[in-house]
C-alpha cells in the first residue's frame, strides 16, 4: 500500500495528545493592554492543556495568534521538556514573499521556523485555491483539541474552529476582545470551552 506523502508527514504525532491552534492575524487582534491581557489568557489555557496531558502543539506558521502561541510554547519548553511544537507551513514555494506582501513579520516567521521541534511543509504556492484551508484541515484532523482565538464572523479562523467542532475536538475558544472598560484576569476572560 502506498502511503499519501502529505499524510506521512504527520506520522508519529500522537493524536490524543495533539492540540492545534487557529486565530486571527495581527491586524484583527486588539492592541496595547488589551493584547497583553489576551496573551496572558492564551498563556493560561496553553498551560492548562499541558497540565491535562497535551504534549504536541500544531501551529500554522502564520503571524498573529500562531506566532504568539508558538512564542509562548518556546518559553514553556524550559518548564515542560515533554512538549513538542510542530510547525505546519501551508506551501513550499513563495511563502516568504506572501508573508512580506501581506505586511507580516518575516522575523516572526524566522523565529517560528528555527524553533519548532518539527517542520512540516506542504506542497504548493500561497495563491493556489485552498492551500490555507488544506493546512487547517490537516491540523484539525491530526489533533484531538483546538485553541481558537477568534471573534464571530467570516474568517479562516472561524472556519477552522467550526471544522474542529464537527470533528468533536476538545476546544477552547478565546474571544479576542476584552469586556468594555477593563482587562480581566485570564480566568475571567470570555471563553467557550469543553474538555480543556
Amino acid at each position: 500500500m502506498i502511503q499519501d506523502p502529505i499524510q506521512s508527514q504527520f506520522s508519529g504525532i500522537p493524536w490524543e495528545k495533539a492540540l492545534c491552534f487557529t486565530g486571527h492575524r495581527p491586524e484583527k487582534l486588539p492592541q496595547g493592554k488589551a493584547l497583553d491581557g489576551l496573551l496572558r489568557t492564551l498563556h493560561y489555557y496553553i498551560c492548562q492543556s499541558i497540565e491535562i496531558g497535551y504534549t504536541h502543539f500544531l501551529t500554522g506558521l502564520a503571524d498573529g495568534v500562531d506566532y504568539y502561541a508558538s512564542d509562548i510554547l518556546f518559553w514553556l519548553r524550559r518548564q515542560y521538556p515533554q512538549i513538542r511544537v510542530i510547525g505546519v507551513q501551508p506551501c513550499d514555494r513563495q511563502y516568504e514573499a506572501f508573508f512580506s506582501r501581506c505586511g507580516y513579520s518575516l522575523e516572526h516567521l524566522r523565529i517560528m521556523r528555527e524553533n519548532v521541534d518539527r517542520l512540516i511543509v506542504l506542497p504548493g504556492v500561497p495563491w493556489e485555491r485552498g492551500v490555507f484551508h488544506r493546512r487547517n484541515r490537516l491540523m484539525v484532523e491530526h489533533s484531538s483539541a483546538i485553541i481558537a482565538v477568534c471573534r464571530d464572523g467570516r474568517s479562516g479562523s472561524m472556519q477552522t474552529y467550526h471544522y474542529a467542532r464537527q470533528f468533536n475536538l476538545n476546544f477552547c475558544r478565546i474571544y479576542p476582545d476584552p469586556p468594555p472598560g477593563r482587562i480581566p484576569e485570564p480566568t475571567e476572560w470570555y471563553v467557550e470551552r469543553s474538555g480543556l
